[in-house]
């Protein structure tokens, strides 16, 4: 019982490391230590052993483990480009969730009532999602402060009101039975088997969304550390010092709006086919409070913040799921304690440094 709680830790912290490490010497030695630890079990007939036998006794926690782990990874892409949105460029975006709703209504039209494979509808997702932000940027970018927080939170709402009332999004029922993700002939309802162990189908996506969080940290960080993420830091703290230098308010803001979109889209196209179904509830305004909450209880601006903070809030309450129906209220308490005592966040934002 022992080796395999300490298997399974380990499993999960090499995982975990891998989507946090950022700078090369970080990714190189995580990397080196996955190749490690991936040997170790191709080889030690021992650690082998002790690791299907922990996913044969706790079958059903792995299940939900994995799940969990796919959704948090989730989460990872889609805060990352809302960060990008308030941290980086400092546009109060309260619209997350009509944005990802976006993504993932696109996927369940496409593929369901116009017969495209899915991974190219997972592909287009994204593209609605900026197509439409950069429609509603016109009134954004007339407001300044608490009026554009208004906008976003009014642009939620139309978007709920729309698909409930919608015939063809299929209204309060929403889109069923969206096909699962099929790349290069491979379906994601397949069982994976990874150097002789036998995997739930979850894990397809759970590595998929691995993969997704980490492009998407590493894109967002690149961009974070050229000349456009300081750029969007100048506009966010003083825009007529950046008007002064030559910066663009209008073009900064479009770029940084619709980037922060195109990964919010994405993050929705991917729930569409992970979860097979979309409904208008699974868009609401309470879930964009619960991405606001993963950015400042991870730090504002910060990217290694977000991932410390999607997997807070969404595997802690997996642990304490007595108490899932007061999750609002406990998400609202600690944004209120996060920002009375600790307003920089759980990882604050590095000062940036230059060359």
């Amino acid at each position: 019982m022992l080796l395999d709680l300490l298997t399974e830790s380990a499993l999960f912290f090499l995982i975990a490391a891998a989507v946090l490490a950022e700078r090369p010497v970080a990714l190189a030695a995580t990397g080196a230590a996955i190749l490690a630890g991936l040997a170790a079990t191709r080889f030690v007939t021992p650690l082998r052993t002790a690791l299907r036998r922990a996913f044969e006794r706790h079958h059903a926690t792995a299940l939900v483990g994995g799940a969990a782990g796919a959704l948090a990874l989730l989460y990872v892409t889609i805060v990352q480009g809302l960060n990008f949105h308030i941290g980086t460029a400092g546009v109060l975006n309260l619209a997350g969730a009509a944005f990802e709703g976006l993504g993932g209504y696109t996927v369940g039209l496409l593929t369901v009532s116009a017969g495209w494979p899915s991974w190219l509808a997972v592909l287009v997702g994204p593209l609605a999602a900026v197509t439409v932000g950069a429609v509603l940027f016109v009134p954004i970018l007339k407001t300044r402060g608490h009026y554009l927080a208004l906008v976003t939170i009014a642009f939620v709402f139309i978007f709920n009101i729309l698909m409930n009332n919608l015939e063809f999004t299929g209204g309060p029922q929403g889109i069923k039975n969206i096909p699962t993700l099929q790349v290069a002939g491979y379906p994601f309802t397949t069982k994976p088997t990874v150097f002789g162990i036998g995997l739930p189908a979850h894990a397809n996506f759970y590595y998929a969304a691995l993969l997704m969080a980490a492009l998407t940290t590493w894109i967002i960080r690149r961009l974070y550390d050229s000349w456009l993420g300081l750029a969007l830091n100048t506009l966010r703290d003083d825009e007529i010092a950046a008007k002064c230098c030559g910066i663009s308010i209008t073009r900064g803001k479009l770029v940084a709006f619709s980037i922060g979109n195109f990964f919010i889209g994405l993050g929705g196209a991917f729930y569409a086919v992970m979860v097979g179904f979309v409904s208008p509830p699974d868009f609401d305004f309470g879930y964009s409070l619960v991405m606001l909450s993963v950015i400042i209880i991870g730090g504002v601006d910060s990217i290694p913040g977000v991932i410390l903070g999607a997997f807070l809030l969404v595997l802690l309450p997996e642990r304490f799921r007595f108490l899932h129906e007061y999750r609002l209220l406990l998400y609202g308490v600690v944004i209120v304690v996060m920002l009375l005592y600790r307003p920089q966040g759980l990882w604050p934002a590095a000062v940036r440094r230059y060359r």
